[in-house]
């Protein structure tokens, strides 16, 4: 049963050399490292020693493309739309937005660099984090992508399904695994048919994180889990591929943190085993995700992560 967690903030090799080891020792067998437009242009070569000494502690390694282009999730800044305009998403009204079009050639273009200097360290996977256009949830009249590059796509859908087809074949072509979470169905991203991604040729597994809000009742956990659980298992089977999960491990309020052990247990009674969680130790470091409790919410999840193995093997 692959065991993982989420780890970013920290670019000091032996501070990281610790936290692996803390990782190893807690009973995970994986770590998701974050890989941002930062990260490629200042700490690539870190960011190198990092992986191999997570390898070296005896994890296996994810790494994302951490908010890259704001194409995918994540916390980290983009400057790539910044740089290069014609790299924007351009709304219907025709203003150009923050996020690149992943439709662009020149965002392909950086994209595979990403990919060349990734798949040249020690990983294994190269986790494509809830690919999506750009969108506000407080503005859903907003209407993306209406620049030259997608006047020849007929979807969001088929936008993304094509760059997903292309820079999973790029990773593919260098020995390394692929993997896509989806962002839950009520988020209008523009990947609807979760099939179409299931069906893509060099996708190895997939996933996604149906997190739960602040104030959301365990009921609700215990539905949104249990459905995107069953889906992802189902298309997995049928499409012959690695079925993932991922656990809220941040913005856990006081009282509640029992929902991630909830959670966990829903992934794996729904056959899951690759579950993963966001972020270490509650996300204690980033104040705007920390956790109310974050070292009892580290505890929880290890204690459902060990719980889990304990009912993979039977007992």
């Amino acid at each position: 049963m692959k065991t993982g967690i989420a780890y970013f903030g920290v670019r000091n090799p032996e501070w990281v050399r610790k936290d692996m080891q803390t990782i190893r020792e807690a009973g995970f067998n994986y770590v998701l490292h974050t890989f941002s437009e930062e990260d490629l242009q200042y700490y690539p070569q870190t960011m190198k020693e990092i992986i191999a000494l997570s390898k070296k502690e005896g994890l296996g390694v994810y790494v994302n493309p951490w908010g890259v282009g704001r194409v995918f999730g994540g916390e980290a800044y983009t400057e790539l739309a910044a740089r290069d305009p014609e790299m924007a998403q351009v709304s219907s009204d025709g203003k150009k937005l923050i996020a690149a079009c992943p439709n662009s050639p020149a965002f392909r273009d950086y994209m595979k660099k990403w990919i060349k200097f990734v798949c040249e360290c020690d990983i294994e996977t190269v986790f494509w984090d809830e690919p999506h256009f750009y969108f506000e949830k407080n503005n859903p009249e907003l209407r993306t992508c209406f620049c030259k590059h997608c006047s020849e796509q007929n979807s969001k859908q088929q936008s993304l399904i094509s760059s997903l087809s292309f820079l999973t074949e790029e990773v593919h072509k260098l020995g390394k695994r692929n993997s896509v979470c989806l962002l839950p169905p009520w988020f209008p991203a523009g990947l609807e048919n979760w099939e179409e991604v299931a069906k893509l040729p060099f996708v190895d597994e997939i996933g996604s994180d149906p997190y739960w809000e602040k104030g959301d009742s365990i009921e609700k956990v215990q539905k949104s889990y249990g459905e995107v659980s069953e889906k992802i298992a189902n298309l997995a089977q049928i499409h012959n591929k690695e079925a993932q999960m991922w656990i809220k491990n941040y913005h856990i309020e006081a009282g509640t943190e029992h929902f991630a052990e909830e959670a966990t247990e829903i992934a794996v009674n729904k056959g899951i085993r690759n579950i993963f969680a966001w972020s270490y130790l509650g996300s204690k470091y980033m104040d705007c995700l920390s956790s109310d409790n974050p070292e009892l919410v580290w505890k929880t999840q290890i204690k459902a992560f060990s719980l889990a193995k304990a009912y993979e093997l039977g007992y």
